[in-house]
């Protein structure tokens, strides 16, 4: 049964997870190139529109030299993960010119006591307008202080492609692995 009061929660705790973290990356974002890199990126929830734009912009780009595409479809993995309302999920927007692009997605639930919060999937744009920024980045940021909001103890990474892009940002090997697969993860300040 849809719980209105619990999902309208968690909505509000993405929404100020995203917010807190663009406001963090204005505060950063000092130089003309890093500013023109990132303008235009919105950091918003999944929806139809995003998932349309991945099963029919993302696909054009797919093949060997880039990536194949994941093994189910994002509007499947929503509905699946909208079950749960807690679920994080993220959609990376960036406006160029008059086009809005889908630049990356990403989907994940925390573990039933809130230890963990568990990237699930993860995935970007392989266009020639892909975000040279580094998608991984929001992505990770958002996922980040959801987690916290919801006091979590740290990140995990499910079954993540090439581990070490995500060294960079501080992730490592997970031993506790809740369920078997391959996990990085992060451990949390509060504070």
């Amino acid at each position: 049964m849809f719980d209105e009061f619990k999902y309208g929660y968690y909505q509000t705790l993405r929404v100020e997870a995203r917010s807190r973290i663009v406001n963090a990356l204005n505060r950063r974002i000092k130089s003309p190139e890093d500013r023109e890199r990132w303008r235009g990126i919105t950091l918003a929830s999944i929806n139809a529109d995003a998932y349309e734009y991945a099963r029919t912009e993302w696909a054009k780009y797919y093949g060997d030299e880039t990536h194949r595409g994941l093994p189910h479809s994002w509007e499947r993995l929503f509905f699946q993960f909208t079950a749960k309302p807690a679920h994080f999920n993220l959609a990376v927007w960036q406006t160029i010119g008059e086009n809005k692009i889908l630049q990356g997605l990403a989907l994940g639930k925390p573990s039933g006591g809130k230890n963990h919060l568990t990237i699930n999937w993860v995935e970007r744009s392989y266009a020639p307008t892909y975000f040279r920024g580094g998608v991984l980045l929001p992505v990770l940021a958002c996922a980040q202080e959801y987690a916290k909001l919801l006091g979590c103890q740290r990140v995990l990474v499910k079954d993540p492609v090439d581990a070490a892009v995500f060294a960079k940002y501080g992730y490592e090997p997970y031993s506790g692995s809740p369920k078997g697969g391959s996990y990085l993860f992060k451990e949390l300040q509060h504070g």
